[in-house]
């Protein structure tokens, strides 16, 4: 298979995650990444990260300050894999485009609506793919539910609630979530749920709801962050910062496909934390197990609860995609008991080899920019219609027609 030459620019705890997905890809029968370089402007970082793909890959990627010297001394680069903040993702992301690389891009897309659209501007001027990289949709189990709903297991959908209550007043990951003008927790995570929402259901067309900041403080807890990769950062971390961006989304959201959504994304949850995701329809209900644990699929039909193997006649159509059946064992398995670690890797590894095929021109992204774009105006279209005090329309988020709380981003930003 022909290898693709790429990069990783930003060598911090996503870059870590992202170094294990290629290693998992390269030790599977799908092998077809090379990693050629790492880029970050610490190079404390970029060395370190070299060194572990040294270890895990067999051969180490040469290190640089600058994308603009990386891609003009590596010989043969197809592509970036853009894993920066959030807050510099339309940046890093258009320069490498510019240059003439193919761009896969850690979510959210941008750190605003304008910056999205530049992104987008910059692949089409360049030619150049553009990929997001969503990984929960790929969870097998959220590839059952889908198959589930499209093959009418419940009927037509009509109420789908998304719920998730944790976190306390402990620092999420990093400081630097909890700041407006980095990315805060609810659009760097909440953009997970806004594309699962549309994943499974279509488009929102309008959505009623707020944000706030209930805990104004934040302390250094547990620092280690998803499957331990920020750990060697904890000592640096501030014993405490002060919350500038929202801690919690409430939302009313109509579909374009006449389905009503509810969500409730809350990290100040104290007390018991809660996880739901629920979908009614029109002859039948069912319940997904979440992201990244392999628990079976619940559905309910005719007074009947059916779980693991016996949904899967609801879901004919369900069928994973080479790659995958051959990491999570099967094309159609009804659970896998993977650690978590294994399963984010796994996960990763299947959108570099989507990125791959992307770039030999054998497919085209699914999640594309502009999938990625709606993503984050359904996150945006909560926040502002708190800020509005009325329910908005996606388009208007979209196209910026709405855009009292972006503003002050985007002029931080110089995208106004």
């Amino acid at each position: 298979m022909d290898q693709v030459n790429l990069a990783i620019v930003g060598c911090g705890g996503m870059g870590r995650r992202h170094l294990t997905g290629l290693a998992e890809l390269a030790e599977s029968d799908f092998a077809c990444v090379t990693l050629r370089a790492v880029c970050d402007l610490n190079v404390q970082n970029a060395e370190d990260l070299a060194d572990e793909a040294a270890g895990l890959l067999g051969q180490r990627p040469r290190v640089f300050l600058s994308v603009a010297e990386m891609a003009r001394e590596t010989e043969d680069l197809d592509g970036a894999d853009v894993t920066v903040d959030t807050g510099v993702h339309h940046r890093v992301a258009t320069e490498c485009l510019d240059l003439g690389l193919h761009v896969q891009c850690e979510k959210p897309l941008a750190l605003t609506i304008r910056g999205c659209k530049q992104v987008l501007t910059a692949a089409e001027r360049a030619g150049r793919v553009l990929s997001v990289a969503e990984n929960y949709r790929r969870d097998p189990m959220n590839r059952l539910v889908k198959a589930l709903l499209d093959d009418g297991a419940i009927g037509t959908p009509r109420l789908m609630v998304e719920t998730g209550i944790g976190g306390g007043n402990r620092i999420v990951i990093t400081p630097w979530r909890h700041q407006k003008r980095s990315g805060t927790i609810v659009l760097d995570a909440g953009v997970h749920n806004a594309d699962i929402l549309q994943y499974y259901l279509g488009t929102v067309r309008e959505a009623y709801g707020e944000a706030k900041i209930f805990e104004k403080v934040r302390y250094r807890g547990g620092t280690s962050g998803p499957g331990g990769f920020y750990e060697k950062w904890a000592a640096t971390m501030p014993e405490q910062v002060e919350a500038t961006g929202e801690d919690t989304l409430f939302a009313y959201l109509k579909f374009t496909s006449g389905a009503t959504g509810q969500w409730l994304d809350s990290h100040a949850g104290h007390g018991q934390s809660r996880s739901e995701r629920a979908l009614w329809g029109s002859v039948g209900s069912l319940v997904a197990p979440g992201d990244r644990n392999g628990r079976p699929v619940r559905l309910f039909r005719e007074g009947r609860e059916l779980s693991g193997e016996a949904v899967l006649g609801y879901a004919p159509s369900y069928r994973l995609e080479p790659a995958a059946a051959a990491l999570f064992g099967g094309e159609r398995v009804a659970g896998y008991t993977f650690p978590f670690p294994v399963t984010d890797r796994k996960l990763l590894a299947l959108e570099y080899y989507e990125f791959a095929q992307c770039i030999r021109g054998e497919r085209v992204p699914e999640v594309s920019g502009e999938v990625a774009l709606r993503d984050v105006a359904l996150v945006y279209a909560i926040i502002e219609s708190g800020v509005a005090g009325r329910a908005v329309t996606l388009e208007e988020i979209v196209d910026s027609q709405v855009d009292a709380y972006q503003r002050e981003l985007d002029e931080a930003l110089g995208l106004v």
